[in-house]
């Protein structure tokens, strides 16, 4: 078997097999990089999918909530006031204004949430949870605690989780 070094980032170079699927499995370029920085941010990628989709699947079948609904139902019910703006949900949920207002729309739509008008600016718009969206959280919650204890606490020892929350606080703060 032959192989090629390509230059990578910085000083590094990286060793390709030049036959396909030299890897066992993978075929093409990338099923054959052998890079630190690849198979970091490749774990992280499928990690993060692997969880937001298994998570996610069981919060809907368990509450009937997708998890989109829950991350607004946390952050209004962790809102000071227990009501945050719509441009505020916007970048606190990572949508559009226009995909957070379809998102309220269907969420008040399920009764959980209503849209109040701001006393001291008409233009503001308040997104407020119901007693009905405080009971969907409250049984959300529990069920995506023992998600995240099955799918991310369980296989980590405490070890792990430490050196995990320290690892990923690191890049946080980095960036």
């Amino acid at each position: 078997m032959s192989t090629a070094t390509v230059p990578a980032e910085g000083d590094d170079r990286v060793e390709l097999d030049e036959e396909p699927g030299a890897d066992g499995g993978s075929c093409g370029l990338l099923g054959q990089i052998e890079d630190e920085r690849v198979r970091l941010m490749g774990l992280v990628v499928r990690t993060h999918r692997f969880l937001i989709d298994r998570l996610g699947r069981e919060l809907e079948e368990a509450v009937g909530i997708p998890l989109v609904f829950f991350d607004v139902l946390i952050n209004v019910a962790a809102a000071p006031d227990g009501w945050l703006t719509m441009s505020r949900l916007s970048s606190d949920v990572a949508l559009t204004t226009g995909g957070v207002t379809r998102l309220i729309d269907r969420m008040a739509e399920a009764g959980l949430v209503v849209r109040e008008n701001c006393p001291s600016d008409r233009r503001s718009v308040h997104v407020v949870m119901t007693s009905e969206g405080r009971d969907v959280l409250q049984r959300a919650l529990e069920a995506h605690l023992e998600g995240i204890d099955r799918h991310l606490m369980d296989p980590l020892d405490e070890h792990d989780r430490t050196a995990l929350t320290v690892a990923l606080t690191k890049v946080l703060e980095g960036g």
